[in-house]
């Protein structure tokens, strides 16, 4: 690497380092992962949250998706609750960084685990966490589908990045609800006007602006989106698009 692209990356990490100290909810958070954070480690989707750690696996506690399928992980569940995979305990195993790229270390973990993997497309993955000191929780950033190819740069730049990623998370999810797992399985099932509502919500669109869309008065849109809220059981607009593209990749 050039002494001009050092500096640069240098500055991208920097970057990273200081926006993760302003962090104080999910929105502050989600301009870091989409912003500074991707332009030092590229990605097209990452899942972070906590959760108890064991040796037969680890119970999610609370989430943030960024993109992420999360019907992916519901094979992984056994009777417990608990979630595992090979990236999982390999972590458990070294705390440290682990990486998987799909068709060049398929040979290194089980088929069945590889399947799952390529059936949700996640390509090339990078994941890593924090302990806590009792040994009891742990802080987990997965990152996937980053283009070209993976090794150990990208191991490093995650290392570096992952303790203060976790400090700026700690100040989200305390705002932020239990994850209840089972997306596929919906209690109620949304009505045409309130799956239309949620497309703009997914668009970013404020009620105002979905009213005069959908040739609503602002009160009913506002009916809508608290009826959307109750029936997928979230409690946010984020929270709401997030679940509502599991539940629509889950019914594909």
């Amino acid at each position: 690497m050039s002494a001009a692209r050092q500096v640069e990356l240098d500055q991208r990490i920097m970057a990273v380092l200081v926006e993760c100290t302003h962090v104080r909810d999910a929105a502050d958070f989600g301009r870091v992962v989409e912003g500074s954070l991707r332009a030092v480690l590229p990605h097209e989707m990452m899942l972070c949250g906590i959760g108890g750690i064991s040796r037969q696996g680890n119970h999610i506690r609370k989430i943030l998706n960024f993109n992420y399928p999360l019907e992916y992980f519901e094979p992984l569940r056994d009777e417990e609750g608990r979630l595992d995979s090979p990236l999982m305990r390999r972590w458990r195993e070294t705390q440290e960084p682990q990486l998987f790229q799909s068709g060049r270390d398929d040979h290194a973990f089980p088929d069945d685990w590889v399947r799952l993997f390529n059936k949700h497309d996640l390509r090339n993955t990078i994941a890593d966490g924090v302990l806590d000191v009792g040994g009891v929780f742990s802080s987990f950033f997965i990152v996937s589908r980053i283009p070209g190819e993976i090794g150990p740069d990208h191991a490093f730049l995650l290392k570096l990045l992952t303790p203060h990623l976790h400090f700026a998370l700690a100040r989200v999810l305390t705002t932020v609800e239990e994850y209840q797992g089972k997306l596929c399985k919906s209690r109620k099932a949304l009505s045409e006007r309130q799956r239309e509502i949620l497309h703009w919500l997914h668009e970013g669109k404020t009620n105002w602006e979905i009213a005069k869309i959908l040739g609503l008065s602002e009160l009913n849109v506002k009916y809508h989106i608290d009826q959307i809220f109750l029936k997928l059981e979230v409690r946010s607009r984020a929270q709401a698009v997030a679940k509502g593209r599991a539940l629509a990749a889950c019914r594909a």
